[in-house]
């Protein structure tokens, strides 16, 4: 009976030390915390210590809408300088080409450009070439006279200069005449009215004539 008696109080000893044991563990268990953590390569992991750096689950980052890239605004067409045979051409090969030259510019297709590239050169390439040849000749004419113009404008320069030579010439002689006549002694009254009707003739010819 003793026996049985001892055996039972092992028995509840037993059981309440694992209670116990049961009770003093469960805090640690409670305290025990989970990270959830990150790779490097973005795989998720749990870890019972903290994540390293590199292993941080990052904090997601929210942008705002994105902004379009500004539009440029296209530079405009480049209008190319009107043909100098224009004026020469018939009115209607005229207005043809003025519309091919001024088709970029007005925002003409490309496709619309070629076809009436292809209609001027099927209706206006002869007018366009007598156009050409009368612009031609027109120049050729004005050439000739600024030619002829510039010539005569060398000629009138070379006797414009032929006559400032004799003039001057002429005026050196009038002078040493009168420094001949004042050199003499003598002179009556009528020598002296002649030497001043010759210094006058010279005052007007030589010296009022290069003011």
């Amino acid at each position: 009976m003793r026996r049985w008696r001892h055996r039972a109080r092992g028995i509840w000893l037993a059981g309440w030390a694992g209670v116990w044991m049961g009770l003093l563990a469960t805090p640690a268990a409670a305290q025990t915390t989970t990270y959830r953590c990150v790779t490097a390569d973005g795989k998720r992991f749990t870890s019972s210590t903290p994540c390293s750096q590199a292993r941080r689950p990052q904090t997601p980052i929210y942008y705002g809408p994105s902004q379009p890239p500004p539009v440029r605004a296209l530079p405009p067409a480049r209008l190319e300088r009107a043909p100098e045979e224009l004026t020469y051409m018939s009115p209607e090969c005229a207005t043809m080409r003025e519309g091919i030259r001024t088709a970029p510019a007005r925002g003409v297709d490309s496709r619309t450009q070629s076809e009436l590239r292809r209609n001027f050169q099927e209706l206006c390439t002869e007018d366009q070439s007598r156009a050409r040849r009368a612009l031609m000749e027109d120049k050729q004419l004005e050439q000739r006279e600024r030619q002829q113009e510039r010539q005569q404008v060398m000629e009138r320069r070379t006797l414009a200069k032929a006559d400032q030579d004799k003039l001057m010439a002429q005026c050196a002689e009038m002078r040493g005449a009168i420094r001949q006549r004042r050199a003499r002694t003598g002179m009556s009254e009528g020598d002296l009215r002649d030497l001043q009707l010759f210094e006058q003739r010279y005052e007007t010819r030589c010296v009022n004539a290069q003011r």
